[in-house]
């Protein structure tokens, strides 16, 4: 775990919300064994807040943009209602093909309609109104993928978008100027905020998760 995400505070959090269930622990691990750039995966707490959502908005349709091996993909579906759809986006070939391996034992993961291309080519094919997007992708698209999904979200829909906090660096100005990843998330964050469209929250949870509601 990087260890800007698991500091003593984080640790005492989880120890204190619902432990995440066994088959993620075992996730944990598969993960770091066979993906490049493991420390992607979706943690613990940020887990729980996604399960509990779910449970909270009760959606009929659910979009994830960005799978790796899976990990959200599960916490999205634990408290999905038995008609709801769920369907996640990969666009690398090599990491949908390991994670559905390693999910394809598991009778929760087989609603899951899996796609694999790249998001904004593939959102238009789908032929769905989701009114719960998930979005932990390339950085430098997230407002590419707003723009996507936006028209598509009924009012009180939500979107929720990872790792806007991006390890801090949005808080360093000489970063938000020479690097470009950084740059554009701290753009988006500073669009988000301004439009009147939309409720903003970026929530302080791992590496930033911005939840937003469409008014």
């Amino acid at each position: 775990m990087h260890k800007d995400w698991q500091n003593d505070r984080i640790q005492y959090c989880e120890e204190n919300s619902s432990s995440e269930p066994p088959i993620l622990r075992d996730l944990h691990v598969y993960t770091w064994r066979k993906f490049l750039n493991p420390r992607q995966l979706s943690g613990h707490l940020q887990g729980r807040f996604l399960s509990n959502l779910v449970q909270i908005k009760q959606p009929k349709c659910v979009l994830e943009i960005g799978a790796f091996s899976g990990y959200s993909t599960y916490c999205l579906a634990e408290a999905l209602p038995e008609s709801a759809e769920l369907h996640s986006i990969e666009a690398d070939e090599e990491n949908l093909h390991k994670a559905q391996i390693f999910w394809k034992d598991e009778p929760l993961m087989q609603r899951v309609q899996w796609h694999l291309g790249e998001a904004l080519t593939e959102i238009p094919k789908l032929n769905i109104a989701p009114d719960f997007v998930f979005v932990d992708a390339d950085k430098r698209n997230y407002q590419s993928y707003l723009d996507a999904c936006f028209p598509l979200l009924p009012a009180g829909g939500l979107m929720l978008f990872d790792n806007t906090l991006w390890s801090d660096r949005v808080l360093d100005p000489n970063d938000r100027i020479k690097d470009l990843d950084t740059a554009s998330i701290h753009a988006f964050n500073q669009g988000l905020a301004q439009r009147s469209d939309l409720n903003v929250t970026l929530l302080p949870l791992r590496d930033g998760l911005t939840l937003v509601i469409k008014r």
